[in-house]
């Protein structure tokens, strides 16, 4: 069979056929990748489930490259992928040692913030010793 296909951002749109039984955008049109597993597993993605390309390529469209697979699951997936770098602190209260995101980080230090805290907990008694510090004076 041949159809048309438009691409659309990173995927394949192509034009539904009659009998395609899930949802069509723009009421008319279909991703190619959906329109493969349809074809060949005679159902359509539920919801909650994604077609994930194995390969990543998202023009690579061949059955075999596609599997079914939770939301959840994908999103999981691909955050892994994405190396997020770490900055490594020494929590004010308890001396602890803990990560933060390296662009979070630079963000807070830009703010002005002077004090770091591995958990809310640490962060209040912090705040509630220079509160006690500054009525002193």
């Amino acid at each position: 069979m041949s159809y048309k296909v438009i691409k659309n951002g990173p995927y394949l749109l192509m034009k539904a056929p009659e009998n395609y039984p899930g949802l069509k955008y723009r009421g008319k049109y279909i991703y190619e990748h959906q329109y493969v597993w349809w074809v060949n597993t005679k159902f359509i993605c539920p919801t909650g489930y994604v077609i994930h390309h194995k390969n990543k390529d998202r023009h690579d469209n061949r059955f075999e490259n596609l599997e079914i697979i939770s939301q959840k699951s994908h999103t999981k997936l691909h955050s892994l992928e994405k190396s997020v770098k770490q900055t490594f602190l020494i929590c004010e209260w308890c001396k602890k040692i803990f990560s933060r995101e390296t662009r979070n980080y630079r963000q807070q230090i830009k703010n002005g913030q002077k004090y770091f805290h591995c958990c809310r907990s640490c962060q209040v008694r912090t705040q509630q010793k220079h509160r006690r510090e500054s009525v002193a004076l």
